[in-house]
C-alpha cells in the first residue's frame, strides 16, 4: 500500500470487511483468495491475495466504496488513470540495477 498516512486507522477491519463481503472471491473474475496462478510474466505459480480496491479512488474517505478484487483485477479496472503498475515499476528498477552491475560506467557498449 502507497501512502499509508492517507488511509484511515480502521483500514485494515475496512478491508477484511470487504473482502468478508464478497466471500473471499474477486467481485471481477471470481477467483478465490489463496487460488494458485500462473503468471504470464514469469511463467511461475503465485497465490492470489485479494485487495481492497477504492472504486472513486479516495483513501482519505472514512466510510470509501471498496470492491474486493485479486491483483490483477485491482490493476485492470480500479488503477488510477495514467499509473503504472507496482509490478512493471519494480522491473524496471530491477533492469536498472542489472545494467549498473553488468556494464562498468561509461561503457556505452553494454546499452
Amino acid at each position: 500500500m502507497r501512502d499509508r498516512k492517507r488511509y484511515p486507522k480502521n483500514w485494515q477491519r475496512l478491508a477484511l470487511e470487504c473482502k468478508e463481503h464478497a466471500h473471499w472471491r474477486c467481485q471481477k473474475c471470481g477467483v478465490r483468495h489463496g487460488t494458485m496462478r500462473m503468471s504470464t510474466w514469469t511463467g511461475r505459480l503465485y497465490p492470489v491475495w485479494l485487495q481492497a480496491a477504492h472504486t472513486r479512488h479516495d483513501p482519505e474517505n472514512e466510510n470509501p466504496e471498496l470492491i474486493c478484487v485479486c491483483p490483477s483485477c485491482h490493476w485492470h479496472f480500479y488503477r488510477r488513470p495514467g499509473t503504472r503498475p507496482a509490478w512493471y515499476i519494480e522491473k524496471l528498477k530491477h533492469q536498472k540495477l542489472l545494467e549498473n552491475a553488468l556494464c562498468p560506467q561509461g561503457d556505452n557498449q553494454c546499452r
